[in-house]
């Protein structure tokens, strides 16, 4: 099951330079790829089984909203996931994510490959992770991110780094980075979704 929550886009436009944001804000204009986790950052990092087994997780439309206007900038994507759930499939395939690595354990290499494929540096790829395993992948990538609720070892490492979301995961904290991307490049959101995303 696909399940999407709601989320006020409105609110999340209020509270969008709120993250704290310890780097030069330059690399949000000159980013060219962002690779998010899933749990606890494109959701709220909660796993619901139905009593036949069926898996299901909630995401967030402002976050769905978010990436759409990241497709429409040109920006690459990738899902790098550590759980190897049919969800990751169809998640990348409703929003039109070309790069998927799910089941890993090591999320740099995931990254590197990403990169790679795209002919994109490390410097102008940023990693949103929310939990331990996410650090290998935040300590190469040119940029770092992460929701308000994530684990206290990336809270610390994003505080220094890169970009902390004033909103927790699956809640709208991807789309407070999108917005702080679009204010950094002096875009208006209405007017970058009338843009034609690229095939």
């Amino acid at each position: 099951m696909f399940v999407v929550a709601g989320w006020g886009v409105s609110v999340c436009a209020e509270v969008t330079m709120k993250g704290t944001m310890s780097f030069d804000p330059h690399q949000l204009i000159t980013l060219q790829a962002i690779a998010f986790d899933i749990d606890g950052v494109l959701t709220d990092g909660i796993l619901t089984w139905s009593s036949a087994g069926d898996e299901s997780k909630s995401f967030s439309f402002a976050d769905i909203m978010g990436i759409s206007l990241l497709r429409r900038l040109g920006i690459k994507m990738a899902l790098i996931s550590g759980e190897a759930s049919p969800l990751v499939d169809r998640y990348a395939e409703k929003l039109h994510v070309p790069f998927i690595a799910k089941g890993t354990r090591d999320k740099a290499t995931a990254l590197r490959e990403f990169a790679k494929k795209f002919d994109i540096s490390l410097e102008q790829t940023c990693f949103f992770g929310d939990d331990v395993n996410d650090l290998s992948a935040m300590e190469i990538a040119g940029l770092c991110a992460c929701p308000s609720n994530a684990a206290a070892e990336v809270l610390a490492y994003v505080e220094e780094r890169g970009f902390l979301s004033p909103l927790p995961g699956g809640r709208g904290a991807v789309r407070s980075l999108v917005d702080a991307v679009l204010a950094a490049r002096k875009l208006r959101a209405q007017e970058v979704f009338q843009l034609r995303p690229p095939e």
